[in-house]
């Protein structure tokens, strides 16, 4: 299509100068010569037909046509920058997805899986620090972590899962103490003899999931605790009989398969898995894709706010 714009090295040579205030800034940031600065905005007053410059002794200043055009030319070399980022970023078909190894292996590989089936040639790496304190959301394309529903708006969230947490445990310890798994438990069974006994395995946060599990009780939970700051220790602790765990849908296949059971009738809602990305960074059209890909698989995995039957 054509145009008549001007040529863009003089769209730079105004941008520079009306940024400093001063032609010769101006000519010392684009490598030119004072004069060849002048010469250029002058053929752009003339194509224009009016003056961008009021000429001062020792300075320039903007003149409101001047103001106007500044504002239209910074915008467009923004989005210009933006746009040549993006096609810079897509030549490198990797993406980076912050997650933790609990989530990667129960949920994400399966899914990544699938989407690689689509799209065989884009690359992803995964980062396991998206709980360490010094974790930041720009480093990475997109980030899946577990929250608490109630911050599920933001601008940063894409999609969050909810998903209740409840009590579970090794059918073996069940047997051991002769109680008969298929009986739903009441939650204030917690608090009586042998389940009192039994140590609850918790995660390495200030946060007390356990009592939010038995927060509508008046009663304190007495049962000893160990802290297992790692989920995937966790699980493997209460598999092999070492406590209570709380667990989530991504427990399901050792649910399934009878390694875990879980015999009580009540679920901590308000918490599920939100995928993330940093407003303000630059995504390549890879990266999108997997977040569009993910957004709609968590959609499909997010549970009601309600303990359902297991």
């Amino acid at each position: 299509m054509k145009h008549d714009l001007p040529p863009l090295d003089a769209l730079k040579v105004f941008e520079a100068a009306a940024r400093h205030l001063s032609f010769s800034l101006a000519a010392d940031e684009l490598c030119l010569t004072k004069g060849a600065v002048s010469y250029q905005i002058r053929k752009l007053e003339d194509q224009l037909s009016c003056a961008l410059f009021r000429r001062a002794t020792r300075q320039v200043y903007l003149t409101e046509a001047g103001q106007s055009l500044l504002k239209s030319t910074q915008q467009v070399f923004t989005e210009l920058r933006q746009s040549f980022e993006s096609l810079k970023t897509d030549h490198n078909s990797q993406v980076t997805v912050a997650v933790t190894t609990y989530v990667a292996v129960r949920w994400l590989s399966a899914n990544i899986a699938g989407f690689n089936e689509r799209y065989p040639n884009v690359s992803i790496m995964l980062q396991h620090t998206v709980n360490s304190a010094d974790f930041k959301l720009p480093d990475v394309d997109m980030a899946l972590r577990w929250s608490p529903s109630k911050q599920s708006s933001g601008p940063d969230r894409i999609m969050q899962a909810t998903m209740p947490m409840f009590p579970v445990c090794s059918p073996a310890l069940l047997e051991k103490l002769g109680y008969n798994a298929q009986v739903k438990l009441p939650r204030e069974a917690m608090l009586q003899p042998p389940w009192c006994d039994i140590t609850l395995l918790c995660e390495d946060r200030t946060q007390d999931f356990w009592t939010e599990w038995f927060e509508e009780q008046d009663d304190a939970l007495i049962n000893p605790r160990r802290t297992l700051s790692d989920a995937n220790v966790r699980v493997q602790a209460a598999i092999d009989g070492q406590g209570w765990m709380l667990a989530d849908e991504l427990m399901r296949s050792e649910l399934d398969n009878g390694l875990l059971v879980s015999p009580f009738d009540h679920g901590l809602n308000g918490y599920g898995y939100v995928l993330l990305c940093e407003p303000s960074r630059i995504v390549s059209r890879n990266a999108e894709l997997l977040q569009q890909w993910l957004a709609e698989k968590l959609a499909t995995s997010s549970q009601p706010d309600m303990l359902e039957h297991r």
